[in-house]
């Protein structure tokens, strides 16, 4: 519970619906910890409108793969860190977009993952994870304004409850727009038709199963590592080769969490992770796929 306080206080967020464009994407993440070690987070997905009917609701494909390692440094962790230094996610989902009347809408995302670290070579079933989120939002085209709100559970936030998830998004003009709100919130400056800044807070985070007896105070144990953290930062982003973007982010997480839990959601082993730097570069390949775009985030 006091996390989730912690978080409420320190996140206000924006959420936007549909993609201008189906796209293809590769990142890698860092978050450097003096005291315990280097996250480093690369991922390879993708999301593609698969069918649009009367121009009115949108049932779009995603998928991502994701390769977390670990790099160690504190020496007084009490079991051998090289069983969870390295985890291994793989999701593929739908989402379900429609647009109502009144300027009302709705999405549905279903997403099952795959997240381990696949320390034997037997699968096991508590590898899998169910995500899910359903949102509803109020578009004002006159206002270029839109209220959202609704639910989301993602495993890779590191939490073990849905989280609310409430947003007022704005355009002010051709350059600027904002959201505001939980769990995300976002100001966009579009100097230039190739080239824009955005400052940011988002939460993040990973979890994976530990498919294999770790012994921690001399004692086995079996469940998952989870990190939770809070960031704040700004991106720049420069579109290149017309359908090719390049965005790079530095930030500093305000709240930093990891720990060991049992099934039970039990703290084994809490890591004490220190606030730090936090570093983002990635690629994105826009395919030729129109769907409906209802933020005024994204005109």
């Amino acid at each position: 519970m006091r996390k989730l306080v912690v978080i409420l206080i320190l996140s206000t967020v924006g959420v936007g619906f549909s993609q201008e464009t189906g796209s293809v994407y590769i990142t890698s993440e860092f978050l450097p910890n003096s005291e315990v070690g280097t996250i480093k987070k690369n991922k390879v997905g993708f999301d593609i409108p698969l069918k649009t009917v009367f121009g009115k609701e949108t049932i779009s494909l995603f998928g991502e793969y994701q390769n977390l390692n670990i790099g160690y440094v504190d020496k007084d962790v009490p079991f051998e860190t090289h069983q969870i230094d390295n985890f291994q996610t793989v999701s593929l989902g739908l989402l379900y977009d429609r647009v109502l009347e009144n300027g009302w809408g709705f999405s549905l995302k279903l997403a099952p993952q795959i997240s381990s670290n696949f320390d034997i070579n037997a699968f096991d079933s508590r590898d899998i994870f169910i995500n899910g989120s359903l949102l509803f939002d109020k578009l004002n085209t006159e206002n270029q304004s839109m209220w959202s709100f609704g639910v989301s559970y993602d495993f890779q936030n590191g939490l073990d409850f849905p989280i609310p998830v409430i947003a007022y998004t704005k355009r002010l003009d051709e350059k600027w727009a904002y959201k505001i709100g939980f769990p995300d919130a976002r100001l966009k400056w579009s100097f230039h038709k190739n080239h824009r800044i955005e400052a940011f807070t988002t939460l993040d985070g990973f979890a994976g199963n530990m498919n294999d007896d770790v012994e921690i105070y001399k004692t086995d144990y079996r469940g998952n590592l989870k990190s939770t953290y809070m960031l704040g930062g700004v991106g720049y982003t420069i579109s290149f080769l017309k359908d090719f973007e390049f965005n790079a982010k530095a930030g500093y997480s305000a709240f930093n969490s990891m720990e060991v839990q049992d099934y039970d959601t039990n703290e084994v082993y809490n890591f004490s992770m220190e606030n730090g730097a936090y570093y983002n570069f990635g690629v994105t390949y826009k395919l030729k796929v129109k769907s409906k775009v209802k933020s005024p985030y994204y005109n």
